[in-house]
C-alpha cells in the first residue's frame, strides 16, 4: 500500500513537470503569502486616504505600515501601522519578550535603526521627532476572511501607546466584501489589491502553480494548504 502511494505521487510529480513542496514547505509559505498580501492590502487602504507611505521594515522585519502627511512642504500628520492577517497577535521581543510590537518603545527602537540603514533620507528623523513627543496615530490593521468568500476590515487604535502593554480599541470594522462580487468601487479597490498582492507572493514563494491554477485560486478568500494539494493532485 506505501509503495502504491509513493509511486502515485511519483507520476503526478512527473506529470506536471514540477517539485512539489513538503506539507511544512506550503504552509509556511502560505503564512508568508497571507500575511504579506495583508499587508499589500493595508499600504493601497492607507495610501488611496493620501497617506504618504515610507519604507518601515528591515529585511522582513521592522513596521509595516508607516505613512506622513504634508502640508506645505512639511510633515503634518504621523501614522505607524501594523497589518495581521486573519487571527495573528502581535508579537514581542527584547530581553524576556517584554516589549510588546507596535509600543513606543518598539516604535522607537526600530525607528533607530531605520536611521542607521538610511542616513541620507531626513524624513526619518523627522518622525522619530514625532513619535518621541507622542504626536502620531498607532493602528493595528486585521484582514481576515470571513463566510460566503468575504474579506473583513477593522481597525484598532492603540492606547497607552508608551506602555509595554495597551490597550487595543476596536476603532473601524468595514462590511465584508465578497470578493466574486464587490457592490462598490471602494470593495473593488480592495478586491483587486488583494488579488494583485496575492498573485505578487504566489509567484515568489509558490513559483511552481500556473496562471491558470492561480486564477482558481483567486475565486477562494483564504488560500489553505488544503487548496495548493488539491492543484497538486489533479
Amino acid at each position: 500500500m506505501k509503495k502504491t502511494i509513493i509511486l502515485s505521487i511519483i507520476l503526478i510529480t512527473l506529470s506536471v513537470g514540477r517539485e512539489i513542496p513538503s506539507d511544512n514547505k506550503i504552509q509556511g509559505r502560505l503564512n508568508i503569502i497571507n500575511g504579506a498580501s495583508a499587508e499589500c492590502v493595508m499600504h493601497q487602504f492607507y495610501t488611496q486616504s493620501k497617506w504618504t507611505q515610507i519604507e518601515g521594515e528591515i529585511g522582513r522585519n521592522g513596521i509595516d505600515g508607516l505613512y506622513y502627511k504634508i502640508e506645505n512642504n512639511q510633515i503634518t500628520e504621523v501614522l505607524v501601522a501594523e497589518s495581521k492577517w486573519n487571527s495573528s497577535k502581535l508579537g514581542k521581543s527584547g530581553k524576556n519578550k517584554t516589549i510588546k510590537q507596535m509600543s513606543k518603545e518598539w516604535v522607537l527602537k526600530t525607528m533607530k535603526k531605520l536611521i542607521k540603514k538610511n542616513p541620507n533620507i531626513p524624513s526619518y528623523s523627522t518622525l522619530t521627532k514625532f513619535i518621541q513627543q507622542d504626536q502620531y496615530r498607532a493602528r493595528l490593521f486585521r484582514l481576515k476572511p470571513t463566510s460566503n468568500n468575504g474579506i473583513q476590515i477593522t481597525i484598532y487604535k492603540i492606547k497607552n501607546k508608551g506602555e509595554k502593554a495597551f490597550d487595543e480599541i476596536q476603532e473601524t470594522q468595514l462590511n465584508p466584501i465578497d470578493i466574486n462580487n464587490p457592490t462598490n468601487s471602494f470593495e473593488t479597490m480592495i478586491r483587486d489589491s488583494f488579488n494583485q498582492c496575492r498573485v505578487q507572493y504566489i509567484h515568489k514563494y509558490l513559483p511552481m502553480i500556473t496562471e491558470a491554477e492561480i486564477k482558481e485560486l483567486l475565486t477562494d478568500n483564504y488560500l489553505q494548504k488544503k487548496d495548493i494539494k488539491h492543484i497538486f493532485e489533479k
